[in-house]
């Protein structure tokens, strides 16, 4: 029949028949569109009994390329719930990330090992809540660091997600800039866990000390956390916040190997653009179970 075919009928036409037959048999599917990809991705990890990553992530003020407050972190899940984090702080700080020596934090070791403050934290109810006592530092701040929180957070957020270029066979690079609004409000929110994990962590040294001046010194402590946050979401109300993640996804297996971000906030001041900040933060999986 084939030879037939190829007898009496022009080469193009043959050639669109194939196309046509290949494409019907399932040979040629049709890409995922980026939406797709990143929903998989989300999906995936949510799915995910064991996996650990590391990452790093520093503040960067204006346009310079030196960091501040850099530091690295690891993370490990187990049992789909249960998450640990773990914070190593750089030395000194050269330009581009370098580092030159590591300046452990006090705090509780992870797995036995020394220099890193470590926090506990479990899934309920959809939302990830810190087990460590309400006073221990760096609490508020080290749940912003959990990149699967980050991920189920954008899932929920208005945003625009493009594939860039550079995407290979094996993986697909996808570009995700949340709305302005709610990148804005999630700024804020993390912010004022933040706030609140400072105020319990001075109120707890405040009630350590005992004595006839405890009462005067949580006083005046909880007026000058007032001032603080006050001064503070007023500088956040006229402030433009942009956040835009980049995310690398496994082709084959739709987890994400990478997720890195760039949250830059302008602040204001009567009307006055005063200063310039980014927290960036790059975050590797290694490993799924």
């Amino acid at each position: 029949m084939w030879v037939w075919i190829r007898r009496h009928m022009p080469t193009a036409f043959l050639l669109i028949v194939l196309a046509l037959c290949m494409g019907g048999c399932g040979m040629f599917q049709k890409e995922q569109t980026p939406e797709e990809v990143f929903s998989r991705a989300v999906s995936g990890i949510a799915g995910k009994e064991r996996l650990v990553f590391e990452g790093e992530a520093g503040l960067r003020r204006e346009n310079s390329a030196r960091f501040e407050n850099q530091f690295k972190f690891e993370g490990k899940l187990e049992d789909h719930d249960r998450l640990t984090l773990q914070t190593r702080v750089p030395g000194t700080i050269a330009a581009a990330g370098k580092e030159s020596g590591i300046a452990p934090l006090d705090g509780k070791p992870l797995n036995g090992k020394k220099g890193g403050f470590s926090a506990s934290f479990a899934r309920k109810g959809g939302k990830w809540q810190a087990l460590s006592a309400e006073h221990e530092p760096l609490r508020g701040s080290l749940s912003r660091f959990n990149p699967i929180a980050q991920l189920e957070n954008i899932d929920r957020m208005n945003k625009t997600i493009h594939s860039e270029y550079g995407s290979g066979r094996r993986t697909r690079i996808l570009r995700i800039e949340l709305a302005p609004k709610d990148a804005k409000a999630w700024a804020v929110a993390q912010l004022n866990g933040e706030m609140e994990a400072i105020r319990a962590e001075y109120l707890h040294k405040a009630a350590a000390s005992g004595g006839k001046n405890r009462p005067a010194m949580e006083k005046e402590l909880d007026k000058v956390w007032k001032q603080g946050e006050d001064r503070l979401m007023q500088m956040m109300q006229n402030a433009e916040v942009q956040t835009v993640y980049h995310l690398t996804v496994d082709r084959r297996s739709s987890l994400p190997l990478r997720l890195s971000s760039e949250s830059k906030v302008s602040l204001e001041e009567d009307g006055v653009k005063k200063s310039q900040e980014a927290l960036v933060t790059d975050v590797n999986f290694k490993s799924y179970n």
